[in-house]
């Protein structure tokens, strides 16, 4: 009988240890990883297509303003909408020393003020760059650039510039100092602070750490288009007053263009295709892709929503309201999967959003 307890007892210790070298063999989650793959396969290639892309809308301007032909006018525009849309997929990453630097500002501070423009146009002798130095980023960056190349007509605009030496100095400084802008957030991620590699080695927890930074910057960038991108414009949030000239990139009726490439931009981080992502973090915590799922389906709705809207933003807050209403939904469910769902799951600290235009 002692031999046999002896035995039992044996048996139990190594029942024991391999319970607890069991519970032991899982990692922890490598979270150094998730954040140099987002930064080195999301982040800086898109920073630099944005900066290349804003290099050639300047390029485009100046050739423009050498020309002054409206051919030379339309490839102008067209390549503003095609910096517009690189942007969209850069504002998630207004995280950490980007957004202490306001750079968001210094890119895309919308919606224009066209009076404000207006009248630094007309009330001073000459527009120079000095000047141009102490303007507000709202009547400068990609909104008064839209402004300036969208307000009317191809041939309306190509004799208003034609016409007006100080309109063609504003175009031309506000180009040359937005290129200047977009180097200057390429600076930051790059040389010689190297901010990206302060991002993926950074040790800290809680409210400072880099993943919980990327998060908020994510979650901001859905909780912008909710609330200040349609909500606030077509009279959904706390108030029932529209204000179409509130709308994002309105003159060039890319509103929802930009929001589609803001989708494109929230997919890309939480799922990574080209390797880790949020997603493989939420599959390592729950074991499981239901969460994973209901986003890739919410995401999916969103973009069904931008494209069931049959006329540019401005336009549909008051002839398709249904729509927008619908649209602005979607958004409030993906908002919610962020916010409450992963939040919960990853022990994210959800931090205050902008709200005022990116």
């Amino acid at each position: 009988m002692i031999k046999k307890a002896k035995v039992l007892i044996i048996l139990l210790l190594i029942f024991s240890c391999n319970s607890d070298d069991d519970q032991q063999e899982e990692p922890a989650f490598n979270v150094m990883a998730l954040l140099n793959d987002i930064t080195t396969q999301q982040i800086l290639p898109n920073v630099d297509t944005f900066v290349t892309e804003s290099t050639t809308l300047n390029s485009a301007i100046q050739t423009y303003l050498t020309t002054y032909t409206e051919t030379d006018l339309i490839l102008a525009q067209n390549q503003w909408k095609v910096t517009a849309k690189a942007y969209a997929k850069v504002y998630a990453f207004n995280i950490g020393s980007i957004r202490d630097q306001f750079m968001h500002l210094a890119l895309y501070n919308w919606p224009t003020l066209p009076s404000a423009l207006e009248n630094v146009i007309t009330n001073n002798d000459a527009i120079t760059a000095e000047l141009m130095a102490t303007l507000s980023p709202q009547i400068k960056t990609l909104s008064g650039l839209e402004y300036l190349l969208f307000e009317n007509d191809a041939t309306t605009l190509n004799s208003q510039f034609t016409n007006s030496v100080k309109r063609q100095n504003y175009l031309k400084f506000t180009a040359s100092e937005f290129q200047a802008q977009a180097e200057r957030l390429q600076g930051i991620w790059n040389a010689p602070e190297h901010y990206a590699n302060t991002f993926i080695t950074n040790n800290d927890t809680g409210i400072r750490a880099s993943f919980n930074i990327l998060f908020n910057g994510v979650y901001n960038l859905i909780d912008t288009a909710k609330i200040t991108k349609i909500g606030k414009p077509a009279g959904l949030e706390n108030s029932q007053a529209t204000n179409p000239d509130e709308t994002q990139a309105y003159f060039s009726s890319l509103s929802l263009a930009i929001l589609k490439e803001n989708m494109t931009s929230v997919k890309a981080v939480y799922f990574n295709t080209e390797g880790v992502g949020i997603a493989d973090y939420v599959f390592h915590i729950i074991k499981n892709n239901d969460l994973n799922t209901a986003i890739q389906n919410k995401i999916e709705d969103v973009r069904t929503a931008i494209d069931a809207i049959p006329v540019p933003l401005f336009d549909a807050i008051t002839s398709h309201p249904d729509q927008v209403e619908h649209l602005h939904t979607e958004l409030d469910a993906l908002g919610v999967l962020f916010s409450v769902d992963v939040r919960s799951i990853l022990s994210i600290i959800i931090t205050s959003t902008d709200n005022d235009g990116d």
